[in-house]
């Protein structure tokens, strides 16, 4: 009997032996996973600050002629007209960097926009022309600022839409406004799986606008690209991540969004529509330093 009872003893040991090895393992395969997480959770939070540092500051200027299309610009790595906040400057001949009037002369108007994003085409349809013809008449200073928010829709199109827009502007600005325009009145609607505006596309559309076939060929790799990037980069900043956003400013005043860019009406059936809103006396209202939606 005694040794019976021993027997079942020691099968009772081993068994809470290989148990207890069993929850060491487990332990030890957990507290793993744990600090690999851990170092994982570090080196994404590393990347993070490390791009965000280094799209700080915008790239630096090469100060190398452009030999792209025709015109060419003094930095092939960024658009004409480019700003230090990553807009870009619409001259009096809409083309980037041409002359424009002093912000201390008019208020400054900077459209923030995806090319992607449905509102931002009801902006465009709602006050682009007025904006191009102001800009022209030197009555306001027109900035654009065109960012890539809508990441993976229609094949990465805001993206790149966005570049070749800004290579036009870099190396033919003179072409560029004709080819932004062209750009609104072809947008795609967003989708996952279709309804996107190919490489092909876009470069036929740059053709019909006046650019020429080897600033074309750098649309697909353009040595605007990290220019880009930090300007969309700086744009969803301003904007607090909404587009599209409308900002005026007046002999360096604080620039205000101006949210009544687009008004709600009702039509004679009773259906709602939408109506631009009163752009004038917004920009009556910052000249005089009042708020954009001032009465």
């Amino acid at each position: 009997m005694a040794e019976r009872g021993t027997s079942k003893k020691g099968l009772r040991v081993e068994e809470m032996m290989r148990e207890r090895a069993r929850q060491a393992r487990r332990r030890l395969a957990l507290i793993g996973a744990a600090v690999i997480a851990l170092v994982a959770l570090a080196v994404v939070a590393a990347l993070i600050v490390t791009n965000a540092s280094s799209r700080s500051e915008p790239p630096p200027a090469t100060g190398t002629a452009g030999t792209a299309g025709t015109a060419g610009t003094a930095d092939p790595n960024r658009p004409a007209g480019a700003l230090e906040d990553g807009g870009i400057l619409i001259g009096r001949d809409l083309a980037p960097g041409g002359d424009a009037p002093s912000a201390d002369d008019v208020v400054t108007v900077r459209i923030v926009s995806d090319l992607l994003c449905p509102w931002c085409g009801l902006l465009e349809q709602a006050h682009g022309q007025a904006l191009a013809a102001k800009a022209e008449a030197g009555e306001i200073r027109l900035v654009v600022h065109l960012v890539n928010s809508l990441t993976g829709w229609n094949e990465e199109y805001s993206w790149r839409a966005m570049l070749a827009a800004n290579t036009v502007a870099a190396f033919e600005p003179e072409h560029f406004w004709a080819f932004h325009e062209a750009l609104w009145a072809e947008q795609p609607a967003e989708s996952y799986t279709e309804g996107d505006l190919t490489d092909a596309a876009i470069a036929e559309l740059a053709l019909q606008a006046g650019v020429s076939q080897g600033t074309i060929d750098h649309f697909t790799d353009s040595p605007v690209a990290e220019w880009a990037l930090w300007s969309s980069d700086q744009g969803r900043e301003q904007a607090n991540g909404l587009t599209p956003t409308i900002l005026m400013s007046f002999a360096g005043s604080t620039p205000e969004a101006w949210s009544r860019w687009l008004l709600e009406a009702t039509d004679e059936a009773g259906e709602t529509q939408y109506m631009a809103g009163p752009l004038d006396k917004a920009i009556a209202n910052v000249k005089d330093g009042k708020p954009p939606d001032a009465e």
